[in-house]
């Protein structure tokens, strides 16, 4: 029996004796009752000994001589003072069991517990995860989750983030798109895609603590994290940990991957949670996400960061994209076939675009842009790098309907963007594709030559040698020509006239 009990029990007795005592002060009454035969006594309640024999020595069921009621109200005072304690107590120890509960990410608790909210308000991250596992197929223990500020899920983001893109290579990215002209000004692409994929996935998995941490809504800026996102975050979580290692290893584990095998690794991944997502929602009776697109909001969470088109475009491929070309996978052979894929992951986006591509094993259509040298005018290229389809068609459609967009690019089979030192503002950059055939190869020139125009707001265009885009807006020099045998199309942007010719003469020579 706990002490409150035990003190209760006492008040009892207590009232009982004060009974005895003031019945005994008034007249003897008259015995009439029948003569009382004695029992054997029970065996009194373990009590506390101290206060009993203090009030009621052995043998004598009266006070102490001398002891009058004064001695009886103090111990009585006493023990109300003792029960107001223990009730102190229990309320602070249900406020620590509270905050325990809490931090140790165990809020999804089936039924109502004392100073917590409703189960409609604390998402069921244990009972969500074993519905997902199973629907998944994986056999792997439940994730352990932990709600964190949504800072402290960008930081977990951009340290993985940076773990894939080692050194200043972010850097130099971002001095290379600013040079081709793709992104106004130079920027951490890093930083602004950690802060984006917070928003999109309300959460992230960290291998190096086996644990999910999600983003805590209470204590993250309100409007900052769209709906129903902890379901994306799970299903992540668990891709990641089963596959992640393999799929995205660090740097150093691996050969360096271009812009474009990265993209369709990453569609693979995030595109197999975004579907688990899915088709749980569809069983849970919940209504399908609406965090892929971004609406055009400006208090639209995903567009509350800051991020140029281009990379922004480039952030959301692998759940938007990558969620159509698991769909296809996950038709053909339902999970077995994305397990399947893991282990023959997409080459490039074009193969996770078009998945007949990937399913048919149609590789060698792509065509490596080979160069004989680097340099020009005596600098070496510090960004050197395959953008892909996707990246193709994002830059088209940035001045372009999505369909001569998407005519403009369907014949992508290879490219290489190279990006050099320059002492002005923006740097040298050179970007060689490899088209299918002449036709593809025309309506690419002729949608980029729509995007330059506009771009750089000139009426109109010099014409070149043999139908060449010729422009000159102040500070550059832009040339937009074909080459290798009608099946390739060359974009200059460079800082002078004279870098410009030295880089057209180096590209041109691989013919």
């Amino acid at each position: 029996m706990g002490k409150p009990a035990i003190l209760l029990f006492l008040l009892l007795a207590l009232g009982s004796v004060a009974g005895v005592m003031l019945s005994r002060t008034g007249s003897a009454p008259v015995e009439t009752s029948p003569p009382v035969v004695k029992m054997p006594p029970a065996d009194p309640p373990a009590q506390d000994p101290t206060l009993l024999t203090s009030l009621f020595p052995p043998g004598q069921s009266t006070p102490v001589a001398g002891q009058d009621n004064r001695g009886l109200m103090d111990q009585i005072t006493r023990l109300e003072g003792q029960v107001e304690y223990l009730q102190g107590q229990v309320r602070a120890l249900q406020d620590e069991n509270s905050e325990l509960i809490n931090r140790l990410g165990m809020l999804g608790a089936k039924g109502q517990m004392p100073n917590l909210p409703s189960e409609d308000t604390i998402p069921d991250f244990v009972g969500l995860g074993l519905d997902m596992m199973k629907l998944r197929g994986l056999q792997a223990l439940p994730l352990t989750t932990v709600p964190v500020p949504l800072a402290e899920v960008e930081k977990k983001i951009l340290s993985w983030l940076r773990q894939e893109w080692p050194g200043d290579e972010p850097e130099r990215f971002g001095r290379a798109l600013h040079a081709l002209g793709w992104i106004p000004e130079r920027v951490d692409p890093l930083t602004l895609r950690a802060a984006l994929m917070a928003r999109q996935i309300g959460g992230w998995y960290d291998a190096t603590a086996e644990t999910l941490f999600t983003v805590d809504a209470s204590a993250s800026p309100p409007g900052t994290i769209p709906p129903n996102t902890e379901a994306l975050a799970i299903a992540l979580g668990q891709l990641m940990r089963e596959y992640g290692p393999s799929l995205l290893p660090p740097d150093s584990n691996k050969s360096k991957l271009s812009l474009d095998a990265r993209l369709a690794r990453e569609a693979l991944i995030g595109g197999d949670a975004a579907l688990t997502r899915f088709l749980n929602d569809l069983q849970r009776g919940v209504g399908p996400p609406t965090d892929e697109i971004p609406i055009d909001d400006p208090d639209h969470p995903l567009n509350q960061v800051p991020m140029p088109h281009f990379l922004r475009q480039l952030a959301l491929f692998p759940f938007n994209q990558g969620f159509e070309f698991a769909q296809s996978l996950h038709a053909t052979g339902q999970f077995t076939q994305l397990n399947a894929c893991y282990r023959r992951p997409p080459g490039s986006t074009l193969e996770v675009i078009d998945t007949s591509l990937y399913l048919g094993d149609q590789r060698a259509l792509l065509l490596p842009v080979t160069l004989p040298t680097t340099d020009v005018s005596g600098k070496q290229a510090y960004w050197d790098d395959t953008l892909g389809w996707f990246a193709c068609v994002t830059a088209l459609r940035m001045f372009n309907e999505d369909a001569i967009a998407a005519e403009g690019a369907r014949g992508w089979r290879g490219d290489r963007l190279l990006a050099w030192p320059s002492a002005g503002q923006r740097d040298h950059a050179a970007w060689q594709t490899v088209w299918v055939d002449e036709a593809s190869a025309s309506a690419f020139f002729k949608a980029m030559s729509a995007v330059l125009i506009q771009r750089y707001e000139l009426k109109t265009a010099n014409p070149g040698a043999a139908g060449d885009l010729a422009l000159d807006p102040p500070g550059r020099t832009v040339r937009l020509s074909r080459n290798r045998d009608g099946r390739g199309v060359l974009l200059i942007d460079a800082g002078s006239m004279e870098f410009a010719l030295e880089a057209a003469n180096v590209l041109n020579s691989a013919q």
